[in-house]
């Protein structure tokens, strides 16, 4: 049995390390390539997160099932429009936490194929409600959406 578990916890690991070397290949002859930050969208409470979400959303149907509109007063108080017909979105949700987080994205970087998006988690305080983090873009659609391959690195 212990032979076992530590066959495991090699293939595990050396699969991590796979995972890491790949992106660090697609990464290093990447190009920044531009994407649009949404603002005043909240993760709406009948999607529960139980563990990181890294998602690829291409409809406006899924984007709805996940986001909420949070338009507030102000010249920057209406939620960033995302037109799926010509745009996709690249979403992290955290689990619900009773501790102030901040997320934004850093990059977006291409490399033939491949899209990696890279994002900051600031995480503060604790305070006495809970909060879904989460960081969105939304990026142009590439003629050849099947065959992209899609990457998400915390910095």
């Amino acid at each position: 049995m212990k032979k076992l578990l530590a066959i495991v916890a090699c293939a595990a690991a050396l699969l991590m390390i796979t995972q890491c070397s790949i992106s660090r290949k697609v990464m290093a002859k990447a190009y920044p390539i531009g994407f649009t930050e949404l603002h005043n969208y909240y993760v709406v409470n009948t999607h529960k997160v139980k563990k990181i979400e890294r998602k690829i959303i291409t409809s406006e149907e899924e984007f709805r099932n996940i986001f909420g509109e949070a338009a507030v007063m102000g010249t920057n108080g209406t939620p960033t429009p995302v037109n799926f017909k010509t745009q996709f979105v690249l979403a992290v949700i955290l689990p619900e936490t009773n501790r102030v987080v901040s997320m934004y994205p850093e990059s977006v970087l291409e490399n033939g194929n491949a899209v990696i998006f890279n994002y900051k988690v600031d995480k503060g305080e604790k305070t006495s409600y809970t909060m879904v983090p989460f960081t969105a873009i939304a990026l142009d659609r590439p003629l050849e959406m099947l065959s992209m391959e899609f990457y998400f690195e915390e910095k």
